[in-house]
């Protein structure tokens, strides 16, 4: 179980995680999900999430101290779109793109949602292999959507990821819920490892 701690503490470090992938992806579901709340606009409409959304989640304790914990400020941010199928998003230009990758640029974490009725872009699969590789971000992937394919594709499709991206990847569905709390503990278990690096 996850606590969050309303009580903020001064000391507590800044952890900003964004959400990347196509647009009409699940993003703003996702984000939704972990949230419990509507948080960003959901639309089967392309593009519908613009300018980047950023939501503050909570303070975290990361350390097993007692007497001295250590807390995360755990911020996400949800993108839109950066590709619609192979192509560059014609929404995706100015400032919004400039915003975007400065979003990127910044964060402490990467979720990388594919849909999983459209499957891995070949863009986004150069994007993932840049950002983990060139830009040393730690990424979690997250095929959404798992209750509109069965689950022989779900696994599918799951193992084709796993490979391509030499990643962990989780299955959801924002409706039913499912994945979303090991995607939890996966965030958890990432941003202690983060933290130990950080020291």
């Amino acid at each position: 179980m996850i606590n969050l701690n309303n009580e903020l503490n001064d000391k507590a470090i800044d952890f900003k995680i964004v959400l990347i992938g196509p647009e009409n992806s699940g993003k703003s579901a996702i984000i939704n999900s972990i949230f419990g709340k509507y948080i960003s606009t959901v639309s089967e409409v392309g593009g519908t999430t613009k300018m980047p959304i950023k939501k503050f989640w909570g303070q975290l304790k990361i350390g097993k101290s007692k007497k001295n914990p250590k807390f995360a400020k755990v911020s996400f941010v949800d993108l839109g779109g950066l590709y619609a199928g192979e192509k560059k998003s014609p929404i995706m230009v100015g400032k919004i793109l400039e915003e975007t990758y400065k979003e990127i640029d910044n964060a402490h974490l990467i979720i990388h949602v594919v849909d999983g009725e459209k499957g891995l872009s070949k863009n986004f699969e150069k994007l993932h292999h840049l950002l983990k590789y060139r830009y040393q971000k730690p990424i979690i992937v997250v095929i959404s959507k798992s209750d509109l394919i069965d689950a022989d594709n779900a696994n599918n499709l799951k193992n084709h990821i796993e490979k391509r991206l030499e990643n962990k990847t989780i299955i959801t569905s924002t409706i039913t819920y499912y994945g979303i709390t090991e995607l939890l503990n996966t965030i958890m278990e990432l941003l202690k490892k983060i933290e130990c690096v950080k020291k």
